[in-house]
């Protein structure tokens, strides 16, 4: 038997990056992804791991975790390189994220991990560092990602390295909270060994690219959208040229948004309206994998008994196509009534499709429609902003878990009342804005903070009566930028804050951070806050405030502030930016957020409180296993107590609030110990229960010790 002159075989991660050298030809594309497609791998990645992962597993149980499958691609060799014809936006894409996690695994002083994650990023040879993915216009920046050093790049610089760069500062500020912690070596060995692709390597470029043509262009195979209009129709048994009719029209309105997008519309659609998603039912996966399958399978449950119901289904279908474009015509572009759809989009916050399309009707009207998704936004939005200046996780994967929590709960909704009662009683639930009094800039939350300052700047802007620039501010290439007030110049503020460290501390609070735009940031950056004043006179309303000439020359900006009744909080500084005057600015901040966010004037009836903080643990439990509230609760460890931990020669310490919460000597408080951890050591990772140390009858104890005690004597056990 002759062999087959093309091989296809299965490798890991770790064989794919292993004594490798990949190569592109001229003639291929550039790299093209986007936020969105790095968030989704990331998320499709920790989704996967954190199913088989426990904490008190050994790693060498990740050998028998659950495999992760990336797909395919099509190479070729020639001398000592592999051409990529196929898979190159993937295999890109993996690499940064090597890179990224080498960086992280130094945060967490696991050097031997590190360094084998480095002979797969690069080569050295003779002093000459090779990247396995060898791009030579790559190298430069590649070499600053590995070194963790900044880089400007010119303002011709081609789609490729923007996007490089632009995805490598998406991997730090997204990178789920759930790996930094205890979980990143498990995760780093699960990545290697247990995700794997298949590579398919054919004998020289031609070849290769027929190939590629006979995967992608050849003998397309029926979807599950024309196998669900075939068993639709032939079931509806009349009106077929109306009914077909009808479903092209939803068809080529939908794939107009997007090739993927009529899919998208049927699953989630399925799932919001129809779907079990109580746990241990698999609707969800069935769906997601073969959505015309499970119709065929639910026809009872869906009430599709005849023929008149079919057509009924089919029409039902129609309309409701026409309100899911709508709602991703609203995530593109600002539209009057829908901005939070907008504003959560900007988030990576997709999961409000889904709960949106739970309380929508196909009989409400156009203002039924609007009040009601608005609603279910701005609920997502507030739920978002709340969270992260709590410095609580905000992964998409999150929402999606809310997502999956809420949905049960609108689809019984009948219309704006209920939704806004029902959302009521979940944003009683939620902590307020009082943790902005100590909130900051950290290299896990820029996104975030900028968020926080381009709807500040905009309310304020808006306020005064000029343009809402919030597409700008928000926009992905960020031709806005987060402004120090304080330069990095630590001997002018050192009679006032001593210590490099409050210093730094001082300087990444958030009263202390301003948004302006990219060109203008770079050009006064370094001035003194006296010569800066001159620039910030002339920027929006938010920065100018600052500024005496703001409170003598500008009635607009007068009227504004008496209107919402900050008349008092808004201070100029016009001779020097202290302590003192940093939060101060952190007190209007929070003013500004409780104005922005207040939930009665967002629509919401918050007149039923919660009786208990079951839904705060409910929302807890879907993310986390063994929190320290439950150490509390069982009586192993008291409010108050003090956490120490040692790295190196520094040491660090912390308290545990009432609610398990843990607060740093600074003032910030965070909802795990990994991320006090990361804040004290200002790292990218830390493995939280094994770096803090609480006293015990045998002295300083690490937490991971008193919480594996009470697991295995039965005091308290996994949710």
């Amino acid at each position: 038997m002759v062999d087959s002159p093309i091989d296809g075989r299965g490798v890991t991660i770790r064989q794919l990056f292993t004594g490798r050298r990949f190569g592109l030809d001229f003639y291929q594309r550039e790299y093209t992804w986007d936020r969105e497609d790095v968030s989704a791998l990331l998320e499709d990645l920790c989704n996967r791991f954190m199913a088989s992962w426990q904490d008190t597993h050994d790693r060498e149980q990740v050998d028998s975790y659950a495999p992760y499958f990336l797909g395919s691609f099509v190479c070729y060799k020639e001398g000592s390189t592999t051409f990529l014809v196929d898979g190159q936006q993937r295999i890109t894409t993996l690499h940064l994220l090597l890179i990224h996690l080498r960086r992280l695994l130094l945060d967490q002083d696991l050097e031997d991990e590190a360094t084998q994650l480095d002979q797969m990023i690069c080569t050295l040879r003779h002093g000459k560092v090779t990247f396995t993915v060898d791009v030579p216009e790559r190298a430069e920046l590649l070499g600053a990602l590995r070194q963790g050093v900044g880089l400007t790049l010119p303002s011709d610089t081609t789609i490729s390295l923007s996007n490089l760069w632009a995805r490598s500062q998406d991997l730090v500020e997204d990178f789920p909270d759930l790996l930094r912690g205890d979980a990143l070596p498990y995760f780093h060995d699960w990545l290697l060994d247990r995700v794997c692709l298949v590579e398919i390597k054919a004998l020289n470029r031609e070849n290769a690219w027929e190939i590629f043509e006979s995967m992608n262009d050849r003998g397309k195979r029926l979807d599950s959208i024309d196998l669900l209009k075939s068993f639709l129709l032939s079931e509806s048994r009349s009106m077929y040229d109306e009914l077909n009719a009808l479903w092209r029209k939803m068809l080529a309105r939908l794939t107009a948004m997007g090739r993927n997008t009529p899919s998208e519309f049927i699953k989630t659609l399925l799932l919001a309206q129809k779907a079990d998603l109580v746990e241990g039912a698999d609707d969800t996966k069935k769906i997601d994998f073969a959505f015309h399958e499970w119709v065929r399978e639910s026809r009872d449950r869906l009430e599709l008994r005849s023929s008149a119901d079919f057509r009924n289904f089919i029409e039902w279908l129609t309309e409701m196509a026409n309100r899911y474009r709508r709602l991703i015509e609203a995530t593109r572009s600002l539209e009057a009534g829908l901005e939070p759809v907008f504003y959560n989009a900007a988030n990576g916050l997709d999961a409000q499709i889904r709960l949106i399309m739970a309380a929508i009707r196909s009989s409400d009207d156009e203002s039924v429609f609007i009040e009601k998704s608005r609603l279910i936004a701005s609920y997502l939005d507030l739920l978002y902003v709340r969270k992260a200046v709590n410095n609580e996780p905000v992964a998409p994967s999150i929402f999606q878990s809310e997502a999956d929590r809420l949905v049960p709960a609108l689809r019984e909704c009948d219309g704006p009342t209920d939704l806004s009662e029902t959302l009521g009683k979940e944003i009683s639930s939620l902590a307020n804005f009082s943790a902005v009094d100590s909130y900051g800039l950290r290299p896990d939350n820029r996104r975030q903070v900028r968020y926080l300052l381009a709807r500040m700047t905009a309310y304020v802007e808006e306020g005064c009566g000029r343009p809402n620039r919030i597409v700008e501010y928000l926009d992905e290439k960020r031709p806005y930028e987060i402004e120090h007030i304080w330069a990095n110049h630590f001997e002018r503020y050192q009679a006032e804050v001593k210590t490099y460290k409050k210093f730094e501390s001082s300087r990444n609070r958030l009263g202390a951070l301003l948004l302006l735009q990219k060109s203008d940031n770079a050009s006064f950056g370094d001035d003194t806050y006296e010569q800066k004043l001159v620039y910030y006179f002339r920027q929006d309303c938010l920065t100018a405030s600052l500024c005496i000439e703001s409170y003598t020359r500008n009635p607009k900006f007068l009227s504004f502030i008496k209107a919402v009744g900050l008349t008092a909080d808004f201070k100029a500084f016009p001779v020097r930016f202290g302590v003192d005057a940093i939060q101060s600015r952190q007190h209007l901040y929070r003013k500004l957020c409780e104005r922005i966010w207040d939930p009665v004037k967002l629509g919401f009836n918050l007149s039923e409180a919660p009786s208990n903080d079951e839904s705060v643990q409910r929302r807890k439990r879907a993310y986390y296993r063994v929190q320290v509230v439950d150490l509390i609760t069982a009586g192993l460890i008291k409010p108050g107590a003090v956490l120490t931990a040692n790295r190196g020669e520094d040491s660090y310490s912390a308290t545990i609030d009432h609610d398990g919460r843990i607060r740093v000597p600074s003032g910030e408080v965070f909802a795990s110990l990994s991320a006090a951890g990361r804040f004290v050591l200002d790292a990218g990772a830390c493995p939280g229960w094994d770096f803090w140390k609480v006293e015990t009858p045998n002295g300083p104890t690490p937490i991971k010790a008193v919480r594996n005690d009470a697991l295995e004597r039965g005091i308290i056990s996994r949710k």
